[in-house]
């Protein structure tokens, strides 16, 4: 009966037998289990382990009952052996996160390398429960509420199963499979809401799981219904965020602005908190203003905020060009042609390109990013200007700012990199050597 379930799970995921499985297994009943159905419905698949070093000898033995049965079925097996408790420590993070980010990290290096399509858990019905109790206490909105999803990439086909029926599986089928003492410790938040909130409230209610069960099956109907609509109606932000801004003009015209620009940037790594204060930078017109993602950079600009991937930081490295230097890649792809005067037809100059005398160079010419306090005399000025003044003059964004070099000769600056020459490099009519500079865009 438990087989032909999984089957159909497989079908409704759209597992297919010519995909690969990873299945992750712990050695304890859950995972043996999904192990064991797994095998049993012939796909094509590898066992991966952790070893998170927090049992000490049972941790080992653990692993050890793992690899054996692998090695007897003669299964692609993975193994890690990891210091959890000081990753936490270094990471400023808890056990179970450091654990969940351990493994998934490995669990994603696995699947690049050998290819992998699917990674199979064994998270089961309590689990769900759980999950749902979990974030009911952290207030994560209903999405946390919509409890675990399986998906094709992340397929958990016991989530319909509960632990009662997964032990009667074992048994029936003579499972070999380890217990984890630490389950029954209360010192951890989803343990004690297993054991003081669940299994106290089981006795009052024997039918909670069951009814939890069509619970959860609502709230994750619910959610995905929400995750449609809010995704119309915030489909002109993504446009422009794909294109790394929002405009404010677009912000103004949702009527809960919070509630969608939340959930376009959660996902990079922004929280509630950011969300709210951001808005307010917009609203006091507070230019210049960074907040910081798990792994992209906001800037608030007049009209629009824009967001880079990566978080900037000081770059002070300078890069060298000799004489006869044609192209350079780094930090800036620059392509470098040289002329004598009368070889020279002067087309219509964009932006991106800066014809300059050579004779008046010294190498070898520098490249580096812009700085506080540097000055240059701009193309058809008497005297010297701050690049900072500059770069405001051309209403050049925040983010921008973050990317713009400057090339050098000795220490004066030739040219402000795709914005301004320096009068005292242009070409005139005694120029006979010349140098044409072109910034070239990856395609």
């Amino acid at each position: 009966m438990m087989l032909k379930r999984i089957k159909k799970e497989s079908k409704n995921y759209n597992i297919r037998f010519d995909q690969k499985i990873l299945v992750a297994v712990s050695g304890g009943v859950d995972s043996m289990v999904l192990w064991h159905l797994i095998d049993k419905s012939n796909y094509l698949y590898g066992v991966v382990h952790m070893n998170f070093s927090l049992r000490g000898a049972e941790s080992d033995a653990d692993e050890a009952l793992v690899k054996r049965i692998a090695t007897e079925r003669k299964i692609p097996f993975y193994t890690k052996k990891v210091d959890t408790q000081k990753f936490a420590e270094e990471s400023g993070v808890s056990i179970q996160m450091a654990a969940r980010t351990l493994r998934y990290n490995f669990f994603k290096e696995l699947a690049d390398v050998h290819q992998y399509d699917c990674l199979a858990t064994a998270h089961h019905l309590e689990d769900d429960v759980e999950t749902f109790l979990l974030n009911l206490n952290r207030g994560t909105g209903v999405k946390g509420l919509a409890g675990i999803r399986s998906t094709c990439e992340k397929f958990r086909p016991l989530l319909g199963f509960t632990k009662a029926e997964i032990r009667e599986y074992a048994n029936e089928n003579a499972i070999e499979f380890r217990e984890d003492r630490s389950n029954e410790s209360t010192n951890y938040d989803r343990n004690w809401f297993r054991h003081e909130i669940i299994a106290p409230w089981k006795e009052r209610n024997p039918s909670l799981l069951n009814t939890m069960r069509q619970n959860l099956n609502h709230l994750k109907e619910t959610y995905d219904i929400l995750q449609e609509y809010v995704e119309q109606q915030s489909k002109d932000l993504t446009l422009e965020l794909e294109k790394g801004y929002v405009a404010y003009s677009t912000i103004e015209k949702l009527d809960r602005k919070q509630f969608y620009l939340y959930h376009l940037l959660a996902p990079l790594g922004f929280n509630p908190v950011q969300v709210s204060n951001l808005l307010m930078c917009i609203k006091k017109k507070q230019v210049g203003k960074v907040f910081i993602g798990k792994d992209w950079t906001i800037f608030v600009d007049r009209e629009q905020f824009e967001i880079t991937r990566g978080i900037e930081k000081e770059d002070s490295t300078a890069y060298h060009i000799d004489k006869n230097t044609s192209v350079m890649y780094d930090p800036i792809h620059l392509e470098f042609q040289r002329f004598l005067n009368e070889e020279y037809n002067a087309p219509f100059k964009s932006k991106n390109e800066e014809v300059v005398d050579r004779s008046k160079l010294v190498y070898p010419l520098t490249v580096r990013k812009w700085a506080d306090g540097d000055k240059m005399q701009p193309l058809g000025m008497q005297g010297k200007k701050k690049i900072s003044d500059i770069l405001i003059d051309l209403k050049v964004s925040r983010a921008q700012k973050e990317k713009t070099y400057v090339l050098l000769s000795e220490d004066k600056i030739v040219w402000l990199i795709g914005h301004r020459l320096d009068d005292r490099f242009k070409v005139t009519e005694d120029s006979s050597k010349l140098l044409k500079i072109k910034i070239i865009h990856e395609k």
